[in-house]
């Protein structure tokens, strides 16, 4: 994955703006074109644009103004499919009134029907600079989320940022059926027996893809508990700024439980990666 056109979508409301950041840090590291895009009833000269938008010069140095006219989910999906290696960053929502983690309709839209990556990003981060040192990457073994290791590798070696590698075992939870899956842990608490043998295999699979570890940092961590709540944990402790998760598509009721609960309390950005299978259970 190397984008090639970073899309921020902006409502010109103050919360959009916290999106800002990442994708212009992005765009600096990933040598991509920043397109600023903002869809309403009617197209404004861009200096009134800007000003309504709430952005300064140097918010904007070196990236296109776009305005589109319709609803603005479909725009933002109809744009991004016009842009060469398209990458999405938007904020999880925009309404003050939402609770932290909430996703509001557009960004659920776009997040489900996107055709590229999407980053979400929580509105609470403001402004602050974003820098990139280090990738959280849940990983369970299976092809499905196998479909992250590129991208979190591609990105991990254009930035120079430390891939942090995460197994989460879920007591009493069955092993993955999927054909492609590789070895899993299962005597978590006596690493010995099998981590050794999944992180190799992890290690060839990543080698693979092109990202061997004399050009990607690489960290490997086993934990034991519900999924979510230890991605959270892991990237609080380990100060992560950017988890890589992916996902199956479906956002159904009771269903993406582990990336509904990774939204709501990671706190960082989150890159999803879509695996292109609706048909699989979501994580």
């Amino acid at each position: 994955m190397k984008p090639e056109s970073i899309i921020v979508p902006l409502d010109g409301t103050p919360g959009a703006l916290a999106a800002v950041p990442v994708a212009a840090a992005l765009t600096t590291m990933l040598d991509a074109a920043l397109h600023v895009l903002h869809v309403g009833e009617r197209v404004l000269p861009s200096a009134d644009r800007l000003r309504e938008l709430g952005l300064t010069p140097e918010m904007l140095e070196g990236s296109v103004l776009d305005q589109r006219t319709g609803p603005p989910a479909e725009a933002i999906l109809r744009f991004a499919r016009e842009r060469p290696e398209p990458l999405i960053v938007i904020c999880t929502h925009t309404d003050v009134e939402k609770h932290r983690g909430a996703l509001g309709h557009v960004a659920e839209e776009v997040l489900v029907d996107a055709c590229c990556p999407v980053i979400l990003v929580q509105p609470e981060r403001g402004l602050r600079r974003w820098t990139l040192r280090r990738i959280l990457l849940p990983h369970d073994g299976t092809p499905a989320t196998a479909a992250a290791m590129d991208p979190a590798g591609d990105i991990a070696e254009l930035t120079g940022a430390e891939v942090l590698v995460l197994h989460v075992a879920a007591p009493g939870a069955p092993p993955p059926t999927e054909p492609g899956t590789f070895t899993v842990p299962r005597y978590v608490d006596q690493p010995q027996h099998e981590w050794p043998a999944w992180a190799a295999e992890f290690i060839a699979r990543m080698s693979a893809l092109g990202h061997p570890p004399s050009e990607v940092r690489f960290t490997l961590s086993v934990a034991t508990g519900d999924p979510g709540a230890e991605i959270v944990r892991a990237a609080r402790e380990r100060d992560a700024d950017l988890v890589v998760i992916a996902w199956h598509g479906v956002w159904e009721p009771e269903r993406a439980l582990t990336m509904r609960r990774v939204i709501r309390e990671v706190g960082c950005p989150i890159l999803v990666v879509q695996t292109g299978d609706r048909g699989t259970p979501a994580a």
